[in-house]
């Protein structure tokens, strides 16, 4: 990922350590498999923004998992019936 992202240190000064490419979005490294990255721009900024929001989205549940948890002492199998 570090080779994707990052200038390297061979080519630059030292004072430059650090420098990410120009070409370089953060967090994408070039692997799509299956094809599903949007070539239209406009719409790759979309896709990203929604998988941002469901990423903040899974965090607060995982949050709420740790604070029932915590409250009554029982895991999340617990309250399923697992």
């Amino acid at each position: 990922r570090a080779q994707v992202a990052f200038v390297s240190p061979a080519d630059l000064g030292p004072d430059e350590a650090g420098k990410m490419r120009a070409d370089h979005y953060p967090g994408d490294i070039g692997f799509d498999p299956l094809g599903l990255k949007p070539e239209d721009p406009e719409e790759f900024e979309t896709m990203v923004t929604k998988e941002l929001q469901n990423g903040r989205l899974a965090m607060l549940a995982a949050g709420g998992f740790l604070a029932q948890e915590a409250v009554d002492g029982k895991g999340i199998f617990e309250h399923i019936g697992f």
